[in-house]
Protein backbone atom coordinates (compact mmCIF):
# COMPACT_ATOMS: atom_id res chain seq x y z
CA UNK A 1 0.00 0.00 0.00
CA UNK A 2 3.07 2.72 0.74
CA UNK A 3 3.95 1.87 -2.55
CA UNK A 4 0.59 2.91 -4.63
CA UNK A 5 1.14 6.10 -2.15
CA UNK A 6 4.17 6.89 -2.90
CA UNK A 7 3.66 6.25 -6.65
CA UNK A 8 1.03 9.34 -6.16
CA UNK A 9 2.81 11.31 -4.08
CA UNK A 10 5.90 11.87 -6.24
CA UNK A 11 4.26 13.16 -9.20
CA UNK A 12 2.31 15.46 -7.14
CA UNK A 13 4.98 16.73 -5.19
CA UNK A 14 7.47 17.34 -8.37
CA UNK A 15 4.13 19.47 -10.02
CA UNK A 16 4.29 21.04 -6.86
CA UNK A 17 7.46 21.98 -7.02
CA UNK A 18 7.54 23.17 -10.66
CA UNK A 19 4.48 25.20 -9.45
CA UNK A 20 6.28 27.03 -7.23
CA UNK A 21 9.46 27.10 -8.85
CA UNK A 22 7.27 29.09 -12.21
CA UNK A 23 5.72 31.43 -9.51
CA UNK A 24 8.83 32.51 -8.24
CA UNK A 25 10.32 33.23 -11.73
CA UNK A 26 6.97 35.02 -12.28
CA UNK A 27 7.59 37.06 -9.13
CA UNK A 28 11.18 37.71 -9.85
CA UNK A 29 9.95 39.26 -13.23
CA UNK A 30 7.32 41.54 -11.76
CA UNK A 31 10.02 42.37 -9.12
CA UNK A 32 12.66 43.50 -12.30
CA UNK A 33 9.90 45.11 -14.18
CA UNK A 34 9.01 47.11 -10.93
CA UNK A 35 12.53 48.03 -10.31
CA UNK A 36 12.26 48.80 -14.10
CA UNK A 37 9.64 51.09 -13.99
CA UNK A 38 10.63 52.87 -10.78
CA UNK A 39 14.21 53.93 -12.00
CA UNK A 40 12.14 54.40 -15.05
CA UNK A 41 10.51 57.28 -13.11
CA UNK A 42 13.18 58.42 -11.17
CA UNK A 43 15.06 59.60 -14.25
CA UNK A 44 12.12 60.89 -16.17
CA UNK A 45 11.57 63.28 -12.71
CA UNK A 46 15.17 64.03 -12.80
CA UNK A 47 15.12 65.54 -15.72
CA UNK A 48 12.36 66.70 -16.01
CA UNK A 49 13.89 69.29 -13.16
CA UNK A 50 17.11 69.92 -15.42
CA UNK A 51 14.89 70.80 -18.40
CA UNK A 52 12.69 72.81 -16.28
CA UNK A 53 15.71 74.70 -14.64
CA UNK A 54 16.90 75.04 -18.14
CA UNK A 55 14.40 76.24 -19.39
CA UNK A 56 13.99 78.83 -17.13
CA UNK A 57 17.65 79.72 -17.34
CA UNK A 58 16.91 80.39 -21.39
CA UNK A 59 17.69 83.78 -22.85
CA UNK A 60 15.86 83.99 -25.68
CA UNK A 61 13.20 82.09 -27.66
CA UNK A 62 16.21 80.48 -29.59
CA UNK A 63 17.72 78.57 -26.50
CA UNK A 64 14.44 77.87 -25.36
CA UNK A 65 13.46 76.11 -28.63
CA UNK A 66 16.81 74.63 -29.23
CA UNK A 67 16.40 73.21 -25.36
CA UNK A 68 12.69 71.96 -26.37
CA UNK A 69 14.69 69.96 -30.22
CA UNK A 70 17.26 68.19 -28.01
CA UNK A 71 14.38 66.75 -25.51
CA UNK A 72 12.13 65.53 -27.91
CA UNK A 73 15.32 63.87 -29.77
CA UNK A 74 16.43 61.72 -27.27
CA UNK A 75 12.75 60.82 -26.33
CA UNK A 76 11.94 57.88 -28.98
CA UNK A 77 15.91 56.58 -28.08
CA UNK A 78 15.06 56.60 -24.34
CA UNK A 79 11.45 54.75 -24.97
CA UNK A 80 13.20 52.43 -27.21
CA UNK A 81 15.76 51.31 -24.53
CA UNK A 82 13.05 50.89 -22.52
CA UNK A 83 11.39 48.35 -24.25
CA UNK A 84 14.17 46.24 -25.07
CA UNK A 85 14.35 46.19 -21.26
CA UNK A 86 10.93 44.81 -20.89
CA UNK A 87 11.27 42.67 -23.91
CA UNK A 88 14.32 41.64 -22.08
CA UNK A 89 12.88 40.50 -19.08
CA UNK A 90 10.03 38.73 -20.63
CA UNK A 91 11.81 36.90 -22.69
CA UNK A 92 13.31 35.28 -19.64
CA UNK A 93 10.35 34.24 -18.18
CA UNK A 94 8.93 32.92 -21.53
CA UNK A 95 11.89 30.95 -22.32
CA UNK A 96 11.83 29.37 -18.50
CA UNK A 97 8.46 28.38 -18.65
CA UNK A 98 8.88 26.69 -22.30
CA UNK A 99 11.48 25.06 -20.71
CA UNK A 100 9.74 23.85 -17.86
CA UNK A 101 6.96 22.75 -19.79
CA UNK A 102 8.90 21.21 -22.43
CA UNK A 103 10.31 19.15 -19.38
CA UNK A 104 7.39 18.27 -18.06
CA UNK A 105 6.06 17.07 -21.54
CA UNK A 106 8.69 14.57 -22.26
CA UNK A 107 8.33 13.09 -18.63
CA UNK A 108 4.52 12.84 -19.39
CA UNK A 109 4.93 11.18 -21.98
CA UNK A 110 7.97 8.76 -20.79
CA UNK A 111 5.57 7.85 -17.99
CA UNK A 112 2.30 7.61 -20.28
CA UNK A 113 4.38 4.59 -22.08
CA UNK A 114 5.80 3.27 -19.38
CA UNK A 115 2.59 3.02 -17.89
CA UNK A 116 1.01 1.25 -21.12
CA UNK A 117 3.87 -1.25 -21.83
CA UNK A 118 3.31 -1.98 -18.09
CA UNK A 119 -0.33 -2.36 -18.31
CA UNK A 120 -0.56 -4.43 -21.58
CA UNK A 121 2.31 -6.41 -20.85
CA UNK A 122 2.35 -9.68 -22.36
CA UNK A 123 -1.03 -9.30 -23.60
CA UNK A 124 -2.71 -10.67 -26.55
CA UNK A 125 -2.32 -8.00 -29.32
CA UNK A 126 -0.36 -5.72 -26.75
CA UNK A 127 2.51 -4.97 -29.30
CA UNK A 128 -0.14 -3.07 -31.85
CA UNK A 129 -1.69 -1.46 -28.71
CA UNK A 130 1.91 -0.06 -27.52
CA UNK A 131 2.48 0.72 -31.22
CA UNK A 132 -0.30 2.99 -31.69
CA UNK A 133 0.18 4.47 -28.19
CA UNK A 134 3.64 5.80 -29.23
CA UNK A 135 2.20 6.83 -32.63
CA UNK A 136 -0.80 8.62 -30.70
CA UNK A 137 2.55 10.42 -28.45
CA UNK A 138 4.50 11.13 -31.86
CA UNK A 139 1.60 12.79 -32.97
CA UNK A 140 1.16 15.49 -30.00
CA UNK A 141 4.98 15.78 -30.23
CA UNK A 142 4.62 17.16 -33.85
CA UNK A 143 1.76 18.64 -33.69
CA UNK A 144 3.63 20.43 -29.98
CA UNK A 145 6.83 21.59 -32.18
CA UNK A 146 4.85 22.71 -34.92
CA UNK A 147 3.17 25.42 -32.27
CA UNK A 148 6.46 26.01 -30.79
CA UNK A 149 7.84 26.44 -34.57
CA UNK A 150 5.25 29.01 -34.90
CA UNK A 151 5.26 30.96 -31.70
CA UNK A 152 9.23 31.08 -32.23
CA UNK A 153 8.63 32.64 -35.72
CA UNK A 154 6.23 35.49 -34.28
CA UNK A 155 8.62 36.10 -31.67
CA UNK A 156 11.12 36.52 -34.11
CA UNK A 157 8.96 38.66 -36.41
CA UNK A 158 8.24 40.79 -33.39
CA UNK A 159 11.79 41.31 -32.39
CA UNK A 160 12.82 42.23 -36.16
CA UNK A 161 10.11 44.34 -36.50
CA UNK A 162 11.12 45.87 -33.07
CA UNK A 163 14.71 46.52 -34.46
CA UNK A 164 13.64 48.04 -37.67
CA UNK A 165 11.27 50.48 -35.79
CA UNK A 166 14.47 51.45 -34.09
CA UNK A 167 16.73 51.59 -36.92
CA UNK A 168 14.03 53.56 -38.49
CA UNK A 169 13.85 55.97 -35.92
CA UNK A 170 17.37 56.06 -35.27
CA UNK A 171 18.31 57.37 -39.05
CA UNK A 172 15.13 59.76 -38.55
CA UNK A 173 16.93 61.40 -35.41
CA UNK A 174 20.27 61.55 -37.70
CA UNK A 175 18.58 63.12 -40.36
CA UNK A 176 16.82 65.61 -38.00
CA UNK A 177 20.02 66.58 -36.45
CA UNK A 178 22.27 67.32 -39.59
Amino acid sequence: MITKLDQFAAPAKASIDTLFSLNSQAFESAEQLSALNLQTIKTVLAEAQETSHAALLAKSPAELLKLQTETLKAAPQKAVAYGRQVQAIFARIAEARRATLEAQIADGQGKFLDAVNGAIKGAPGAEKFLALAKSTVDAANKAYDGANTAAKQVSNTVTANVAKVTETTQRALATIEA
